[in-house]
């Protein structure tokens, strides 16, 4: 009876052990996936400031071809406009996802200043408040 009843002990202590084990697999996982969002929060007002930039290059080249292509339909507005932030998304993918993947990194910061200075991003973006 005493032996069963340490068996059973045991045998509950083993089991408690390994699910403490699993639960700090679990805890390690997930406080892992909470210091990459961390991270990658850090190249989001250079993400900001690039899709800023490129949609104002976009609109201005749509407002100074306007003037010249007369009279058009609301369809062809339609087309032009999504063709232009076709094109803004398609030139946008490789440097956002290079900043997302890269933000863990050693070299995200040489990563993140070089794409800054090839699109000669300001330290600000539209919305007033400064980038880091």
């Amino acid at each position: 009876m005493i032996d069963d009843l340490q068996q059973a002990v045991s045998s509950n202590v083993a089991d408690r052990r390994r699910e403490a084990e699993r639960a700090e697999e679990i805890i390690n996982l997930e406080v892992t996936r909470f210091q990459q969002r961390l991270q990658s929060l850090d190249v989001v007002p250079t993400i900001v400031s690039l899709q800023d930039h490129l949609e104002t290059i976009r609109q201005a080249e749509i407002d100074r071809v306007r003037g010249r292509l007369g009279a058009i339909s609301p369809e062809q507005e339609a087309a032009i406009e999504g063709m232009t932030r076709a094109i803004i998304n398609k030139l946008l993918h490789t440097p956002i996802t290079t900043l997302k993947s890269s933000a863990a990194e050693p070299e995200a910061a040489t990563i993140h200043e070089m794409i800054r200075r090839i699109f000669n991003l300001s330290l600000t973006s539209k919305s007033g408040k400064p980038d880091r």
